[in-house]
């Protein structure tokens, strides 16, 4: 189904984020929307997930799965039980089934017993991951879901997304202010200028899983963005 953003306008009291804002998103594809705080991408995250009302036409799918900044874990459940709260309908073997891969690919089936607080906030986010997985959403939203890692766990998480999404692959729309972030993980990329408006728009051709930080067709693409974000010509 079309998932976008038509004409849309958003406005908090007197502060306009969204005016007449227009965008589709691929199905089947992970876009990312990239720009400076304030720019309104949460706010495009939350009209996505029907959280925020809108002037305008949204078209979305019912089924909609949110990663938060914040994992949102349920404290006083197991990390197998956090897993499994979004399964609770269907059989138990199915559930199980479902579970233990989604643990391993996020390696912390060692850790199906542990509760939230006894794991790292990377740790956590990797649950929270496998948790949106397991829900069968026909979309994924992240509100940036790497944010205050540092660079060699970033990439190790951006490695478990990347065969999370290979093995479940669902619609995904996520929001950073990370360039190296949108480089490595996205097959979109939208740019927003501070104002909200559109900057750029353009699909990264290379696939996820072959690209290298410092390549040279990172390099390139990387100048775009960081052009786009600036408002200097490319």
């Amino acid at each position: 189904m079309s998932i976008a953003l038509k004409n849309v306008n958003k406005s908090f009291g007197e502060r306009t984020v969204l005016n007449g804002f227009s965008l589709e998103f691929k199905e089947g594809k992970i876009n990312c929307i990239l720009g400076p705080s304030g720019c309104g991408k949460t706010t495009i995250l939350n009209i996505l997930a029907g959280i925020t009302d809108c002037d305008g036409q949204v078209d979305k799918p019912e089924k909609v799965a949110y990663i938060f900044q914040n994992s949102r874990l349920l404290p006083n459940l197991t990390v197998w039980e956090n897993v499994e709260y979004v399964l609770l309908d269907r059989p138990k073997e199915e559930r199980e089934r479902t579970i233990t891969d989604l643990l391993k690919r996020v390696e912390l089936y060692d850790r199906r017993n542990d509760f939230p607080s006894q794991l790292s906030g990377g740790m956590s986010r990797r649950v929270a991951m496998a948790r949106a997985y397991a829900y069968n959403a026909d979309l994924l939203l992240m509100d940036e879901p790497f944010s205050a890692l540092d660079l060699g766990l970033k990439m190790r998480q951006l490695e478990v997304y990347n065969d999370l999404s290979s093995a479940y692959g669902k619609t995904t729309v996520f929001v950073t202010h990370d360039v190296d972030e949108a480089l490595m993980f996205a097959d979109t990329v939208t740019v927003l200028k501070k104002n909200g408006e559109l900057a750029d728009s353009f699909e990264i051709v290379q696939p996820r899983g072959e690209r290298e930080l410092f390549s040279e067709q990172s390099s390139q693409v990387r100048k775009r963005l960081y052009a786009d974000l600036m408002g200097e010509p490319v």
